[in-house]
């Protein structure tokens, strides 16, 4: 104490400059003359005339203190108790709040631009409509706060606990979340476009109206979520989680969704046009007048989709899992199919003009008066697949293994089945006029009422010897079955009676 009332009388003239505080044992106090200020009711056109004046408030016990619409910005306020305090409207920007305490106080409105809240207690606070521009919100508790209208655009948030926050249309522009916790939040109509979001669980939220355009947010979690008429679009989602959420009517255009989880996900009438869904897992999800123009599916799960109400145009569904998946009557003119997997797929009557099935598995897939022109089936397995009825004029089928399909009515003039395999298949009253079929397996085939190339004709001497072939070779193959069914028989009854004999010798 004696050293502190020594430095009270050396500098007794120097108190009045703005940039000195009092040390009482050992430690920086509130400037005095400042806090008269503060407390006499002229504090603001006090400011007004020291603009270039850093208040020093240090430690200051500003507790239950009204200090509504009062500038403060760039003051020394560290350590100072702002608990219960009405700090609505006033201006904090850029000053300095480490260790301040802010239990009961309302913000409502008040300016904080820039500040660093590292590791303070704000939960249960009201913050509506405060301005928090590129301040630093690390480690910070906010749970159960009022965060409705409020800008926290480019703020740090990694780390914060959020849970049961009101962050209704909050605006989080460039905002930085890793880390933060949002259990039971409300975030209904925020704005968080460009913010970072990579590996955060918004999971059963409230989301409905957000803006996430352009947010880096891979491996975000929106399990369950309300994403109704939410915007996402350019975001970068690669391996986001969207099972089970409602995203109706959500944009996600030209959004990089590689490897996301769109499982049971309600995607009715969302837009999704040029967005990169490799490797996305669609199944179960529901597509009722979804936009699919330009998206990219390649390796995508899509088994047992109906495609027949989204719009789909100028799309890649190359490796991707189709098998069941309905396309009935839909328009897939030039649509890259290579090396997808369609197993027991419905494409009847639907426009495939020009589509690329190269080294696909059509296999059991129904095509029945669906358009093939010119479309590329090269080495594609269609084993029992049905093509009757379809136009493949000018389409190529080279090495495609088309065991047992079905080629009734089929016009397939100017086809082109080099090296194909269409053993055992039904070509009856199927025009191949023009056709490449030189080199064309054909052992087995039904070719009654068939029009043929005219260097094909040979075929029907040999179709008809190997049809009468394989009614002997059938019959032969029943009788054979039949003997061996005798043969059992016999056996059993032998076995039989040695058993019967063994057990009267026993007694």
């Amino acid at each position: 104490m004696r050293h502190a009332q020594k430095c009270l009388s050396a500098h007794r003239t120097m108190w009045k400059k703005p940039h000195f505080a009092r040390l009482v044992d050992n430690r920086l106090m509130a400037n005095q003359d400042h806090l008269a200020h503060l407390r006499s009711g002229d504090w603001n056109a006090w400011r007004q005339e020291h603009p270039t004046l850093a208040p020093d408030l240090i430690d200051a016990p500003l507790s239950g203190t009204d200090l509504r619409g009062l500038d403060f910005e760039k003051a020394h306020l560290r350590g100072v108790d702002f608990s219960g305090a009405r700090l609505d409207g006033a201006n904090l920007s850029r000053a300095s709040l480490e260790g301040a305490r802010f239990e009961g106080a309302s913000l409502a409105n008040t300016i904080l631009n820039h500040v660093h809240l590292d590791f303070l207690d704000l939960s249960g606070l009201n913050l509506s409509g405060a301005s928090f521009v590129g301040a630093s919100f690390r480690g910070v508790m906010l749970a159960q706060t009022n965060l409705t209208d409020t800008i926290l655009d480019r703020a740090q948030l990694e780390s914060a606990i959020l849970d049961g926050a009101d962050l209704s249309r909050a605006s989080l522009v460039g905002a930085s979340l890793r880390g933060a916790r949002f259990d039971h939040t409300t975030m209904r109509g925020i704005k968080a476009s460009s913010s970072t979001l990579e590996g955060v669980e918004l999971i059963n939220l409230d989301l409905e109206g957000a803006i996430f355009s352009g947010a880096q947010a891979d491996s975000v979690q929106f399990r369950g979520s309300n994403l109704k008429g939410a915007d996402f679009r350019g975001a970068a989602m690669r391996g986001a989680n969207f099972h089970m959420a409602d995203a109706s009517n959500a944009t996600f255009d030209q959004a990089q969704c590689e490897g996301a989880s769109f499982s049971h996900t309600d995607l009715s009438n969302a837009s999704l046009v040029e967005t990169n869904l490799t490797q996305a897992d669609l199944r179960h999800s529901i597509l009722v007048h979804t936009i699919l123009d330009g998206c990219t599916l390649i390796s995508a799960q899509l088994a047992e989709l109906d495609f027949r109400s989204p719009k789909i145009s100028r799309i890649s569904f190359r490796g991707a899992n189709l098998r069941k998946a309905v396309f009935s009557k839909c328009q897939l003119r030039g649509v890259n199919f290579r090396e997808a997997r369609l197993e027991d797929a419905d494409f009847r009557h639907a426009n495939l003009e020009g589509a690329d099935f190269r080294e696909a598995n059509v296999g059991g897939a129904a095509f029945r008066h669906a358009n093939l022109k010119s479309a590329n089936l090269s080495d594609v397995q269609a084993g029992g697949a049905d093509l009757s009825g379809t136009n493949l004029i000018l389409a190529t089928a080279r090495n495609a293994t088309m065991v047992g399909a079905d080629f009734r009515f089929s016009d397939a003039i100017g086809i082109d089945l080099s090296g194909a395999d269409i053993r055992w298949a039904d070509l009856r009253n199927a025009n191949f006029t023009k056709a490449s079929m030189t080199t064309t397996r054909m052992w087995g085939a039904k070719i009654r009422k068939t029009t043929l190339p005219g260097n094909m004709a040979h075929w029907r001497v040999v179709l008809f010897f190997s049809r009468i072939l394989s009614v002997f070779s059938g019959q032969t193959e029943k009788r054979k079955v039949a003997k061996d069914r005798r043969r059992v028989q016999e056996v059993a009854e032998l076995v039989r009676e040695r058993e019967e004999t063994r057990h009267r010798r026993s007694r």
